[in-house]
């Protein structure tokens, strides 16, 4: 049975919004002399540094299938479990970003940068647009008659 579900709603776009921020924003930070061109840092360094991009695509594109996929044409169980799912993998990527500062010699953000920078809050933004987000749509589909 199709669903009348809209595909873009207040929520999803706060979950798009939040995968795009930290996605795109990994490689606009870090494509640079700061990171993987710092022709100081070791090539393994680099290696990290391009598996930690690379993983927020990744993260990113499972976040963004669960919050768009076809279940919304399915039942309102199934598009709770999506979304559910959109949030947590939309939010893997920022939480190991916070949990990050627990390792030893780690620092918010390079010394070089005298003002800003500091990834917490963009990482902190972004949880919490991933879960008001999910809180959105099961606010929404909540409302919504099942099928």
């Amino acid at each position: 049975m199709a669903s009348t579900s809209p595909l873009i709603t207040p929520g999803r776009i706060l979950i798009l919004i939040g995968n795009l921020l930290y996605s795109g924003g990994a490689f606009l930070a870090d494509w640079n002399e700061t990171h993987v061109k710092n022709p100081k840092w070791p090539p393994h360094a680099r290696f990290h540094n391009g598996q930690t991009m690379s993983l927020g695509i990744c993260l990113a594109s499972t976040s963004l299938y669960f919050a768009f996929r076809p279940a919304f044409s399915g039942s309102k169980l199934n598009a709770r479990d999506s979304l559910f799912f959109s949030a947590v993998f939309g939010s893997f990527y920022c939480l190991a970003g916070i949990s990050a500062i627990i390792y030893p010699g780690t620092d918010w953000k390079d010394p070089d940068i005298s003002v800003g920078g500091e990834q917490k809050y963009l990482f902190s933004g972004v949880v919490v647009a991933m879960w008001v987000g999910y809180a959105l749509e099961m606010a929404r589909t909540g409302k919504a008659k099942s099928v």
